[in-house]
């Protein structure tokens, strides 16, 4: 589990279309949720793992975000 200033990275991303979804997922069962993206949108061209968009959560609610995005199958690539 990564943890930065209390918030816990639950998923991470190529796109932030997919990201939002899950965060909006998270949000809709009454967890905090937020989106940091890495995405540079001034190239077209991503730069491999520089290039991601991480779903947080704060990091008390971390087990709970996990367990729920993987009952429905949201887990992206960092859980």
């Amino acid at each position: 589990m990564k943890v930065v200033e209390g918030w816990a990275e639950v998923a991470r991303f190529e796109d932030e279309l997919t990201a939002d979804m899950t965060a909006r997922a998270l949000q809709a069962a009454a967890l905090e949720a937020q989106v940091l993206s890495q995405k540079d949108h001034a190239n077209v061209v991503g730069f491999g793992g520089l290039a991601v968009v991480r779903v947080l959560v704060p990091g008390h609610q971390y087990r709970a975000g996990v367990e729920l995005l993987r009952e429905r199958d949201l887990e992206g690539d960092a859980s």
